[in-house]
């Protein structure tokens, strides 16, 4: 018989990850537009930003659900009619809640896209799961690397929706043609003997009460570092550096290619170090990189400090943490990598909450933010020393 090809069911997951990388910094790229067009302040901008998350853990169950039920193909449909309706809404929008609604859909975007990509990718490719999950944030990153230099030539996001949209169209269209794998839900999840054996031998087991919830705290915290990051360190560059709004939002690009590069790399090196150790020395890297930035700001700081969270916090370190939860507990994967999704989700809605508590057109505030954000990453860094800590007991590879 011939082998099913599935380059277009990747193809079509891998385009939507694109636009999603995009509309991500969307509304923070053109931060200056919607403030004005929405009649509000950069603490509305953040309250709208927060939709997102909400918008996320309202639907990040049901979508799990419905992509089992119905299929990764017209779950994925799902999230790219919900992209359509963020950027038109968002694009058109004349005050803060019509905005806030439109964020609610980009929430189930994020929802639907990841409950039929990642599965989609996995149930086409089964041998090669971790390489193409890999790409997924590689296209995003390749986007948002490009993004700001998009947002320079074309400062009316009406065009940038627009343009958007076509792609979505191009992707809705590919995603009808293409052919998916199907889905085996019957099929037992593949355990290895060397966990089996690691876990006969293990004297003590890790604990959920403690390990588990330390583990899952940091599906949190990590995410907190990136996203939060991502979304104010062009205020950081107009608002405490007094730069350019190109200039400002060029250092999302200095983070994105450091992204980019981090994708490859720290896939290479997990396989090679323990990973809680990979974790301990990213996340502290990048709490440097953070206080560098607050304590002496300026333009070289502020790239560094883009490379140093880009390369460090938003490379893959965040999935990292997921398979060390996976590892420690074998046998409720599905259970085990909701818990630590539903924290992102909190995370998308929380972050951009607190920070429009705190965030107003200054210094000190912006620098607040940024402040709150290294503390955030220093308890990722906590959280690792005292799993490394407990991880003695255990023979189960952290």
């Amino acid at each position: 018989m011939k082998k099913q090809n599935y380059i277009g069911a990747a193809a079509s997951v891998y385009l939507n990850y694109a636009v999603v990388g995009v509309a991500t910094i969307f509304i923070s790229q053109y931060r200056d537009f919607f403030i004005k067009a929405w009649n509000t302040s950069a603490a509305g901008l953040s309250m709208v930003l927060a939709g997102v998350g909400l918008g996320r853990i309202l639907t990040i169950l049901l979508a799990g659900a419905v992509s089992d039920k119905i299929g990764r193909k017209k779950t994925l449909l799902i999230a790219l009619v919900c992209d359509i309706l963020f950027l038109l809404g968002a694009a058109f929008a004349r005050n803060i809640w019509v905005a806030g609604i439109a964020a609610l859909f980009f929430g189930a975007t994020n929802s639907f896209g990841d409950t039929a990509g990642y599965p989609a990718l996995a149930d086409a490719f089964p041998n090669k799961t971790a390489t193409m999950n890999s790409l997924v944030k590689a296209a995003m990153q390749i986007m948002q690397l490009i993004f700001p230099f998009w947002v320079a030539t074309f400062p009316n996001p009406h065009v940038t929706a627009f343009a958007l949209i076509i792609i979505i169209a191009i992707d809705i269209f590919t995603t009808l043609k293409a052919a998916f794998a199907p889905q085996d839900d019957s099929k037992p999840k593949k355990v290895t003997s060397d966990v089996i054996s690691s876990d006969i031998k293990s004297a003590k087991k890790p604990s959920l009460a403690v390990d588990g919830v330390m583990i899952i705290a940091l599906g949190f915290t990590l995410c907190f570092t990136f996203y939060i990051f991502s979304l104010y360190v062009p205020f950081f560059g107009s608002v405490v550096l007094h730069q350019s709004p190109a200039t400002a939002n060029q250092l999302i690009s200095w983070y994105s290619a450091a992204s980019l590069i981090s994708v490859f790399i720290t896939s290479a090196v997990v396989t090679k170090v323990k990973r809680l150790n990979l974790i301990l020395v990213y996340s502290t890297i990048s709490t440097l990189g953070l206080l560098f930035m607050v304590l002496m700001p300026s333009l070289l700081s502020a790239r560094l400090g883009a490379v140093a969270v880009g390369f460090f916090a938003a490379g893959g370190v965040w999935q990292v943490g997921l398979s060390v939860l996976t590892s420690y507990f074998p046998t409720g994967h599905g259970k085990f990598t909701s818990y630590y999704s539903f924290m992102a989700a909190i995370c998308y809605f929380v972050a951009p909450l607190v920070a429009s508590f705190v965030i107003k057109n200054t210094v000190t505030s912006v620098l607040t933010v940024f402040w709150i954000t290294a503390i955030i990453t220093a308890i990722s860094v906590a959280l690792v020393v005292v799993l490394l800590q407990r991880s003695r007991k255990f023979s189960i590879e952290g």
